[in-house]
This record gives C-alpha cells, sequence and structure tokens, in this order.
C-alpha cells in the first residue's frame, strides 16, 4: 500500500513539474529576442553572420531600430560598445555614413517618424529605410518623399546602395568612383528576407590577420541564397565597421590608434 502510494505521489509531482515548468520559463523566453551568430572564414578574412529572428518561440517581435549617438542628433558621435553598454541591446551595429568633423550622418535622417533632416547633402543617393513593422526598403533620394509616404517609413539610414532588391542582385556598385568599393576592405551588410528576418554580415579587414572583401566575394559567399533575400543594403563599413552582442564586439574593432573600442559613429542599427 505504502509503495502504491509513493509511486502515486512521484507521479503526481512529476506531472506537476511539467505544468509549473514552462508557466516559470515563459516569461524569460517571451523577453528574449532570438539572435543566432556564427562566424567563417572566406579566403584570408574572417566574417560573421548574426540573424536576427523576427519572432522568437513565443511570438515576440523584434523590429529594427534606431538610435543616435549619444542618444540624440547632434550630439557627435559613439563608439558602438558605449551605446549597447548604455541600452542594454540585444544586436547593435553601426549604419550611417557621416561627418568625421561634426559627427552628424549624412543623407535624409528620419528617426520614429519625424525628420532630423528633410534634405539629402550627398545627392541622389540611395536611403535605407524601415516601416512600423521593421520591414526593410531601400530607395533613393529623389524618390524618397513618395516612398516614405506610401511605405509609412519611419526610420531612415544613409549608408552606400542595395546588393539585393526583390531576389535579385543588383551592381549599382560598379557606378561608384570611390576606391575603397574595389578593393578588400572591412563591410556591414544588412539582409532581410522575406518573412522579416534579418542578418547581418560583419567582414574584418585592414589587419594582418584579415585583408577583408569586395562586394564581387560578397556575390561568392551568398550567391546560393540570394533568391531567398528580399533586399540587402551597404551600410558604412572601414574602420567604422561594429557588430555588439549583449554588450560584447563580436568583430575586429579597428578604428585608430586612439580608439581603443572601435571608431565612434553618428548613428545605430539595434534589437532590443
Amino acid at each position: 500500500m505504502e509503495r502504491t502510494l509513493k509511486i502515486g505521489l512521484i507521479g503526481i509531482s512529476l506531472l506537476a513539474s511539467l505544468i509549473v515548468l514552462p508557466m516559470n520559463l515563459a516569461p524569460a523566453t517571451y523577453d528574449k529576442t532570438k539572435v543566432v551568430f556564427h562566424s567563417y572564414d572566406y579566403l584570408d578574412s574572417r566574417y560573421y553572420v548574426t540573424k536576427i529572428y523576427y519572432q522568437n518561440e513565443l511570438g515576440k517581435v523584434s523590429p529594427i531600430k534606431k538610435a543616435y549617438a549619444n542618444d540624440g542628433f547632434g550630439k557627435g558621435a559613439e563608439e558602438v560598445v558605449s551605446f549597447a553598454g548604455r541600452q542594454k541591446p540585444s544586436v547593435a551595429i553601426n549604419a550611417s555614413i557621416f561627418n568625421p568633423d561634426t559627427g552628424e550622418p549624412y543623407g535624409m535622417q528620419m528617426k520614429d517618424g519625424e525628420f532630423q533632416k528633410e534634405s539629402s547633402d550627398l545627392g541622389n543617393v540611395w536611403l535605407l529605410g524601415s516601416d512600423a513593422s521593421g520591414r526593410l526598403y531601400t530607395f533613393q533620394s529623389r524618390f524618397a518623399g513618395r516612398e516614405i509616404k506610401s511605405k509609412d517609413i519611419r526610420n531612415t539610414w544613409q549608408g552606400f546602395f542595395p546588393l539585393i532588391v526583390e531576389g535579385e542582385w543588383k551592381n549599382y556598385y560598379r557606378s561608384y568612383s570611390i576606391a575603397n568599393i574595389r578593393t578588400d576592405n572591412p563591410r556591414q551588410i544588412i539582409m532581410q528576407d522575406y518573412y522579416n528576418n534579418t542578418y547581418i554580415y560583419t567582414f574584418d579587414g585592414r589587419t594582418e590577420q584579415n585583408s577583408g572583401i569586395t562586394y564581387s566575394d560578397f556575390y561568392h559567399i551568398i550567391k546560393n541564397k540570394i533568391k531567398y533575400i528580399r533586399l540587402a543594403y551597404v551600410l558604412d563599413g572601414g574602420g567604422s565597421t561594429s557588430l555588439v552582442l549583449d554588450g560584447e564586439a563580436k568583430n575586429d574593432l579597428i578604428g585608430t590608434s586612439k580608439e581603443k573600442c572601435g571608431r565612434k559613429v553618428a548613428d545605430f542599427i539595434y534589437f532590443d
């Protein structure tokens, strides 16, 4: 009788644990953005792929977000490591190209639906934008007014140009005369698939161990994935290239000899 009772009590305890355990784990899991990180080698360079799932297992949505250095437009530049240490995002990277003397980002600048700069200071260049859901778009400055209105764009970043649009590789970079586009360099490229999952490709370079890549190299790295990608866009690279996950820098932060935590930059893309 005692043996039967003991087995019954053990069975009830196990059943209770199965019921209580998911309830205890649910809040922590719900609050966590799902991020997968891997590093790879390509020729004589190392690169990193960070995948940010649009939804985690319990349905938490993690849209792309924008922030300015030092928490405000025109407040100078700041390292990505510094920003991540203060705001505690799951993922943070540098984004726009910027004026190194003032720390102000170039191009049209919009955050959370409000303009900080309504016109481009770089001519008819390509912008990156995101709508309220975090879906990414790219468009040229001359079409910005139409695109911002029709797609309800809430945030913009001024990088370089798209490499993939609706699953097709684009060679817009061939029309640029900037020298480092055709040479090996550190790069940061953001991509998004048709399910709003975001991929950040970060390439080391300008060191003895890593030379960096060209955009032709990038094509060869992802050529079998292109048809699955809705959009890929080139962000600021070179010494500004910074990838920080949970407060920890994952790539080689080169900057200058005085910038031990990477180059100070004007704005960020981040995910909570």
